[in-house]
């Protein structure tokens, strides 16, 4: 009787070592896939974060959905920007909004000017004022064009 007592309690060992070894394993390999998803996360983003005050850079679009003579406004934040396309290789961005009288500026591809329809303040593409009321130019903002992508970044003043 204390023979089978004596196996009986061996074979619980066992068993409870199995379950104790097995519970380690889980927990350990728990722990390896959920480091695994951190680091894949990390490195791996599905979608980049963009807060427009903090972004050295803003996408304007596509390079050859911007055809020559054409224009595009873009929001930077509280910021609004005219982005001009003149000519083949050349791009300007001007500050969006005419410092005399807070109306969006235009662009005229005609006559390759900016300017607000409001109060007929004229600019060049440098953001000069040309003709009007205004003697205050437009801010500049640096374009830059990569993997056939324009983009604008606050560089110039």
């Amino acid at each position: 009787m204390d023979s089978e007592r004596t196996a009986i309690g061996i074979e619980r060992r066992i068993l409870r070592l199995g379950f104790t070894e097995l519970l380690l394993g889980g927990v350990i390999l728990l722990m390896i896939t959920l480091g695994l998803i951190a680091v894949a996360f990390y490195v791996l983003p599905g979608e980049h974060l963009e807060i427009p005050e903090l972004q050295p850079v803003i996408r304007v679009v596509e390079e050859a959905n911007f055809p020559v003579g054409s224009s595009r406004v873009r929001n930077w934040g509280d910021e609004i920007i005219l982005v001009v396309r003149p000519d083949s290789i050349r791009y300007f961005a001007l500050q969006g909004l005419s410092p005399v009288d807070g109306c969006i500026v235009r662009w005229d591809s005609e006559a390759s000017r900016v300017y607000s329809p409001c109060r007929y303040a004229v600019y060049d593409l440098r953001g000069d004022v040309v003709a009007g009321l205004s003697n205050q130019a437009l801010r500049r903002y640096e374009v830059s064009v990569r993997d056939g992508v324009v983009y604008v970044s606050r560089g110039l003043q």
